[in-house]
């Protein structure tokens, strides 16, 4: 059941990174998810030029953040005292210093192929790009 619940919070982590927002031609905001084809409308009730939905398509830079994005939530949902007590009742010393030591490691890492590899599409409630 722990294991389902983190499973469903890790998906919107996930699909949350292909999110991004635009001004209509009113000057309103707007949401829109990344395609293959460019960025589409939440709602639909916006049309994207042309040229401005082929800035915003999908590249697997985007792909490679959200699996990061979820891999740092999954570190950080391991690190938890509860869930630990959940999946492993009794630790060895050897698997309390890995998992001690694997949420550091994997947001490190994570955290500068971010930094190295930014991506385009900066979620919904982010500021606006400027593109």
């Amino acid at each position: 059941m722990t294991a389902g619940l983190i499973a469903l919070c890790g998906v919107p982590c996930f699909i949350l990174s292909f999110t991004d927002s635009f001004r209509d031609k009113n000057g309103n905001v707007r949401y829109g998810f990344a395609t293959m084809c460019g960025l589409r409308s939440i709602d639909g009730s916006a049309a994207i030029p042309h040229e401005l939905a082929a800035k915003y398509r999908l590249r697997s830079i985007d792909v490679m953040h959200a699996f990061m994005s979820t891999l740092v939530f999954s570190a950080v949902v391991v690190f938890d005292q509860n869930v630990l007590d959940c999946f492993y009742p009794t630790l060895s010393d050897e698997t309390i210093k890995l998992l001690e030591a694997l949420p550091v490691g994997i947001g490190v890492i994570c955290g500068v192929l971010f930094v190295v590899f930014p991506t385009r599409h900066h979620g919904i409630g982010f500021p606006l790009s400027a593109y």
